[in-house]
């Protein structure tokens, strides 16, 4: 089998809320990038997904290295203001709403949403 990465941009600048919707197949990945402002870089990074609260999937504090926690994978890139998550070996089960977080002191956590759609079966790519 092969893994199908679908890239998401998430924009966190400006402290403002976004929000966008991928979709994805089973067995394949996501690829999600969220930039952050600049003076963010010193802060912890995380991804959630949303349920009671936001239940944490994987966070660092790590700068500008592979963290790994089972199928997930989150690096900080500080050099570009931006973090990334991949999601491998996606389940129908994997589908819901995530947030791509930036951990801000004495105000709520920047954050951007994403609808994550899972479609069973595999994907075939129009040739």
């Amino acid at each position: 089998p092969f893994l199908i990465v679908k890239l998401v941009n998430w924009s966190l600048l400006s402290g403002g809320e976004a929000f966008s919707e991928v979709s994805g197949y089973s067995g394949g990945g996501v690829l999600i990038k969220c930039k952050y402002d600049k003076e963010q870089r010193s802060n912890p990074k995380y991804f959630c997904k949303d349920s009671i609260g936001c239940t944490k999937q994987i966070s660092t504090e790590v700068k500008n290295k592979w963290v790994n926690k089972g199928r997930f994978s989150l690096i900080d890139n500080t050099s570009s203001a931006e973090f990334w998550v991949m999601i491998r070996e996606l389940t129908v089960e994997d589908s819901g709403t995530y947030q791509c977080r930036v951990a801000v002191e004495w105000r709520p956590d920047n954050r951007a949403k994403m609808e994550l759609k899972i479609h069973e079966g595999e994907y075939l790519p129009h040739l």
